[in-house]
């Protein structure tokens, strides 16, 4: 027989004749027989392209040769003949091999050929070439899984709705977002039932717009989750329309922008707080040039009058009043970021080791309080006493929120900020490094989430009117952000607080904490030239000058005090400056008068000096200052310090070697 071979001893039921028109008719399958062992009876063109055998090769040949190695390994071609004798077939659906070694995807059927008493003749086996069926098949899958790695990797799901039956199909991504089985979600109804109250509504209109419009979705809305916990999502969603133009279904996916949101909220947070820090720092520049005056102006009438003297009481509380709006000016700098520090490098611990005294006493025997801090801490570069105050300001605030008792802890350690931790915190715009981080928590009543945005403004407080200023915070933060780092809160309602202060790093070992010894006012015969803009601070600055023993002279701006230095040829000994003032600042000012009169010191006084100033260096590093609003002893004595400076480097340099 031409194109086929049968064994003789089994002929099909068709006859030699038949079974050769049938196998030559479908030359892509290869179609054969096999006798009881599993050997090769028959051969057909389909075996030549399917299997690559020529017909005398392939007579004989067991079954086994065209499975892999694999396979054979496992007796899986004897298992199969088993299966085919047992139940009359075995189906194939497995990778197999050509002649070649070739693998490819085969799908077929092995069937047992039976006498009429039912003995086994013999079985037929019928195979296909599927592999290019295959391949696409995986690449389907392949891309199907891609996308559900992706769509999970970017919290995203996706979901489809009937517009006419209401009924709504998730799927598993968007049911994780919504924390619940996709079967949970049957109507768009029950998918609004998660949706937070606020945004229901809104969420129910923009749906019923686009399926009326055909306008593509597009909303934010929050959902609640089984637990209790509130997810932001982005929905966008398309109208799918029939045949006939009418809207069908929509379609669309979720993504989770929760993170966003909380970035965007820290974002407009900064932004917020930049924009108030810069008001209250001008506030707070105009308002020092007038405690200035009141403080210098109540100390001038105070000099000459006697304890029993009805009227210096008087004076006392205008002054006492001035003290404390003088204070409420610090810390409104404290938080612009536009004091004038007086950094030094510092050792943390050490801070809180001294302050733990003071701490205990402000804190009540009610509350307890517990220290723990991290060997060979690192120092840092801030100024001691606001670094001091921010503590106190923490304390009172956690006794605050302890009223039936609790527990204040104070930790310190060095931590290494790397971008992951950054990713999370973009608000924080900071760079990665070392830090000394700073914890103070309590276990108080905690703040709720929409007063822990505005908890850093100046002059926002939750506490009874006539119980805080609501700057101790501001000036915290202030503090914070002017030594180079940030603080970060973490609060939840009846769970307590910390604040965490991240104070860079520094090389140098911290300097040695001298207090500071209160003096009487030192005086002095200097001539004194006073250069300032504003004319009530100017005149205290004379008049205070004048009652020390000092010759003052005043000039309004920096070009009329290089005129009278010029005029005076010498006489002038100290030059006492504002350092910004119209026309010619007081860094200008200076730089000229040291082309001038290079051996003439002098001292700068500010009502604040803003971030850009200090940046540019407008003020040399450890040049001296006087920080308004200024009494009448802080003058005289921060004057006295830098003539007696002046005139000590003189001798230096004048005596022999």
């Amino acid at each position: 027989m031409s194109g086929s071979r049968l064994n003789p001893a089994t002929p099909p039921p068709l006859g030699e004749d038949g079974w050769r028109v049938l196998v030559e008719q479908v030359k892509d399958y290869a179609i054969f027989m096999m006798d009881t062992a599993g050997r090769s009876a028959s051969w057909n063109e389909g075996v030549g392209r399917v299997l690559g055998y020529g017909e005398a090769e392939f007579v004989g040949l067991p079954v086994g040769e065209i499975f892999t190695p694999e396979d054979r390994a496992a007796g899986v071609p004897a298992e199969e003949l088993a299966t085919a004798t047992r139940e009359g077939s075995a189906n194939d659906d497995r990778w197999m091999m050509r002649k070649d070694g070739a693998r490819f995807w085969a799908t077929g059927i092995t069937t047992a050929l039976r006498a009429a008493d039912g003995g086994l003749l013999g079985f037929t086996k019928v195979l296909r070439d599927h592999t290019a069926e295959k391949r696409l098949d995986e690449e389907r899958r392949t891309s199907e899984h891609r996308l559900l790695t992706a769509l999970a990797a970017a919290s995203m799901g996706t979901w489809e709705w009937e517009i006419a039956t209401n009924l709504e199909r998730f799927d598993e991504g968007l049911a994780r977002l919504f924390g619940t089985e996709s079967r949970e979600i049957a109507t768009l109804n029950d998918m609004l039932d998660r949706v937070h109250p606020d945004d229901r509504a809104a969420v129910a209109v923009a749906y019923r717009q686009s399926a009326e419009s055909g306008a593509d979705l597009d909303v934010e809305f929050r959902v609640i989750r089984p637990d209790g916990s509130t997810r932001w999502l982005r929905d966008h969603g398309k109208v799918l329309y029939d045949r006939n133009g009418d809207p069908l279904t929509m379609t669309g996916a979720c993504v989770d922008i929760t993170e966003r949101r909380q970035m965007e909220a820290q974002l407009g947070q900064v932004q917020r707080m930049d924009a108030v820090g810069r008001l209250a720092g001008g506030v707070a520049h105009e308002v020092n040039n007038m405690m200035t005056a009141i403080l210098g102006f109540t100390d001038l009438l105070l000099d000459p009058t006697r304890p029993g003297d009805p009227r210096r009481a008087d004076l006392l509380q205008i002054r006492k009043a001035a003290g404390r709006a003088a204070t409420v000016t610090a810390q409104l700098l404290a938080f612009s970021r536009r004091q004038l520090l007086q950094p030094r490098t510092v050792d943390l611990n050490l801070v809180i080791t001294e302050l733990h005294p003071m701490l205990l006493r402000l804190l009540g025997e009610d509350k307890q309080l517990t220290i723990q801090l991290a060997p060979d801490l690192w120092p840092v570069h801030t100024d001691r006493g606001q670094l001091e105050q921010a503590l106190i300001n923490l304390a009172l605030n956690a006794r605050d929120a302890m009223p039936q008792g609790g527990r204040l802890a104070i930790e310190s350690a060095n931590v290494q900020l790397e971008d992951a931790y950054l990713s999370r915190h973009p608000a924080t715009a900071i760079a990665c490094g070392s830090y000394v981080r700073l914890v103070v928590s309590d276990t108080g009543a905690g703040i709720p989430a929409d007063v822990q945005s505005r908890i850093f403004e100046p002059f926002f407080t939750t506490k009874p009117t006539g119980r805080g200023t609501g700057l101790g915070l501001s000036m915290v933060y202030g503090l914070v952000k002017q030594s180079g780092g940030f603080v970060w809160v973490y609060s939840e309602p009846g769970q307590g607080t910390a604040f965490k202060l991240y104070l860079p790093r520094v090389s140098h070992l911290p300097e040695a904490h001298i207090p500071v010894v209160s003096r009487g006012i030192p005086r002095g015969e200097e001539t004194v030239l006073v250069v300032e803009d504003d004319d009530l601070v100017r005149l205290l600055a004379g008049r205070l000058l004048a009652s020390q023993g000092y010759t003052p002279i005043e000039a309004r701006n920096g070009h009329e005090a290089l005129a009278l230095v010029r005029a005076r040829r010498g006489q002038v000994q100290l030059v006492l400056t504002d350092v910004v003032m119209p026309e010619l600042g007081g860094a200008e000012f200076a730089r000229r008068l040291a082309e001038l009169r290079p051996d003439l010191p002098v001292l700068f006084m500010s009502g604040f000096t803003d971030d850009e100033v200090i940046r540019r260096g407008l003020l040399e590093p450890g040049a001296p200052y006087l920080q308004k609003p200024f009494d009448a002893a802080a003058l005289g004595r921060r004057v006295r310090e830098v003539l007696d400076a002046r005139a000590a480097s003189r001798a230096d340099s004048e005596a022999p070697a």
